[in-house]
């Protein structure tokens, strides 16, 4: 396959581009995929440098903690070697962007569903969209028998502008992997690259637009850079392979991906975007020691390219319930560039009991009540008290004995208030757009 070989440049040794992320298209970017390939390796010591937090104990560290490789760091020969694996990928594996770049055009979200649940998550997706007024089209895409054509017809029936497409057929771009009952986070990197759209917003199925996602597009963090990537609560350990394998420093002013929104513009980051899927598919069983899923793949990639990425100023906000002084934040809000809530991300909501769930809309006036946001929210280089904890229903009267236990974030010093404050009436929106389908499941 075409790679860095077929790079038209002069012969003159590359240097890095400073603002990659302002090269008009993906092929503009050869000379500084060059320069970054010959890079100075860096060592464990060196990337781990960058972070010294004060009190590591304090920082939400949410993954890896029993791993292997937080206990000990992974060898620089081991390091180095992974390095030259991306290198090499990128110098000669490269799918040519001219190739394939008239497949694509346009603005559109992208969604990964196909079995039942998923399917019901959309369906209050298409409602919220509806009741926003947004007109962008959207496209499904699934996996093999996922979805029959009178599944399609009918969640078609519900927008003017709806396609499909099956991940699992040799039409598609880059090729992915199934396996099988397990989460398939590479499917989401795999949607981005084979989307018709030029400009995809990726959208969990989970993941309710609380504004027109339109407005996106015309921001001036996603006009600058071409993307948006939005954080989540954790930090990425000083000592995490990933931060070496990329050539970069620890960065204390940054939080984990949280992929259940992310736009970027293919059109330029057609190449980052393959790097992406390969960590995430060809060699997932290696990288998913230390990066969960298909969310910092992305970031990783970015920064392994040395290219800027978009992102809000404002750090993640949970929303959840309020019982008895318990708190429990089941969403996300993820804010749009302006400051405003753009997305209720109910990632935590599928782990709620239906009695808890039940008893919180009959009783308490809905699951969205309360938020948690962080003083410093946009102050990413101070470290807060946040993190998952379980929920168990001890506050519901009748507390059956086999209650299953929930999962929770929590901002542990910050006071809940009312969500009103920040998105006025959502909990009577959530009603109207089917949102306890789960209930009547």
């Amino acid at each position: 396959m075409p790679g860095l070989v077929t790079d038209p440049s002069p012969k003159t040794k590359p240097e890095l581009e400073r603002d990659a992320h302002k090269l008009p298209t993906a092929d503009s970017c050869w000379s500084h995929f060059k320069a970054v390939t010959q890079l100075p390796d860096m060592t464990m010591a060196e990337a781990k440098s960058g972070c010294n937090w004060l009190a590591p104990g304090a920082v939400n560290f949410q993954y890896g903690r029993k791993s292997d490789w937080v206990v000990q760091d992974r060898s620089d020969l081991e390091l180095e070697s992974r390095r030259k694996q991306w290198h090499d990928f990128i110098e000669n594996k490269l799918l040519p962007y001219a190739s394939y770049r008239d497949r694509f055009s346009g603005r559109g979200i992208v969604i990964v569903a196909g079995n039942q649940k998923s399917i019901k998550r959309v369906r209050v997706i298409l409602r919220a969209l509806k009741k926003l007024g947004s007109q962008l089209p959207i496209e499904i895409h699934y996996w093999d028998n996922e979805m029959n054509e009178e599944q399609q017809k009918e969640i078609s029936s519900m927008w003017p502008k709806m396609y499909f497409n099956d991940l699992s057929a040799p039409s598609n771009i880059l090729e992915t992997n199934h396996n099988g009952l397990y989460i398939n986070y590479q499917l989401k990197t795999a949607a981005v690259m084979n989307s018709r759209f030029a400009e995809p917003l990726l959208l969990d199925s989970d993941n309710i637009p609380i504004m027109d996602p339109e407005s996106l597009y015309e921001s001036e963090a996603y006009k600058e850079y071409g993307t948006l990537f939005w954080p989540d609560i954790a930090r990425t350990r000083p000592n995490n392979p990933m931060w070496a394998i990329t050539n970069t420093e620890c960065r204390m002013d940054e939080y984990e991906q949280e992929s259940g929104q992310l736009l970027v513009d293919k059109r330029k980051f057609f190449y980052h975007l393959q790097l992406a899927a390969w960590f995430n598919n060809d060699h997932a069983d290696y990288y998913n020691e230390f990066l969960l899923g298909d969310k910092d793949m992305f970031r990783f990639t970015w920064h392994a390219l040395k290219t800027k990425f978009g992102a809000p100023a404002k750090w993640v906000t949970s929303v959840g319930t309020l019982s008895d002084e318990f708190y429990c934040g089941h969403s996300f809000a993820q804010h749009h560039p302006n400051g405003s809530v753009a997305f209720l991300h109910g990632g935590l909501i599928k782990t709620m009991t239906k009695e808890v769930m039940k008893w919180q809309r009959e009783s308490r006036g809905g699951i969205f009540q309360v938020y948690k946001r962080s003083e410093f929210d946009e102050r990413h280089i101070v470290n807060v008290n946040v993190s998952i904890k379980w929920d168990g229903g001890k506050y519901l009267p009748d507390r059956p004995k086999d209650l299953g236990v929930a999962s929770c974030t929590d901002f542990y010093e910050v006071t809940a208030r009312p969500l009103d404050e920040i998105v006025p009436g959502f909990e009577k929106t959530f009603e109207e757009i089917g949102g306890y389908w789960i209930l009547e499941d």
